[in-house]
């Protein structure tokens, strides 16, 4: 990553950003078209509680969810902080069962309580959509718009 990418990453997170995942995506891509590999996008979106927590907090459920979405990811994927609660990732599917295993982990992930400073909990509702690549679409805008809207 050069230094501008640094700058590219969510401060909260420490995930690209929505400009660095479109770069990361494109070059995934053509990886892929080069060696027939199948990939897919994921778009992971969240209903924001930020009515019910402060700025602080918000910024701490942020970070919990980056890091259970980290800590299922293989080297090769890629993930990113869009905006607000959404996020999405980038993965080269290696079997038919690979995709609905990787949703159901994050799924079961994301679902646990988010423990915040003052000692409360919240549970956020992840909701992912797929597109899957190249038969869904075959750039990174077509990907983002089917997943997106598959929530």
């Amino acid at each position: 990553m050069n230094i501008n990418q640094k700058e590219n990453l969510c401060s909260i997170t420490g995930l690209p950003d929505s400009s660095i995942f479109k770069e990361q995506t494109k070059e995934l891509l053509e990886f892929c078209t080069r060696t027939h590999a199948k990939a897919v996008m994921l778009f992971i979106s969240f209903d924001p509680h930020t009515s019910e927590i402060n700025n602080q907090q918000n910024d701490l459920a942020l970070k919990a969810i980056a890091d259970r979405l980290l800590s299922k990811a293989r080297d090769s994927d890629i993930y990113a902080h869009m905006d607000g609660m959404n996020f999405a990732s980038l993965t080269i599917e290696t079997s038919k069962e690979h995709v609905p295993i990787l949703v159901e982990k994050l799924k079961n992930e994301l679902a646990q309580p988010i423990i915040l400073l003052d000692g409360s909990a919240i549970k956020l509702n992840a909701k992912i959509g797929i597109a899957e690549f190249p038969e869904q679409g075959n750039c990174y805008e077509q990907l983002l718009d089917i997943s997106s809207k598959a929530l």
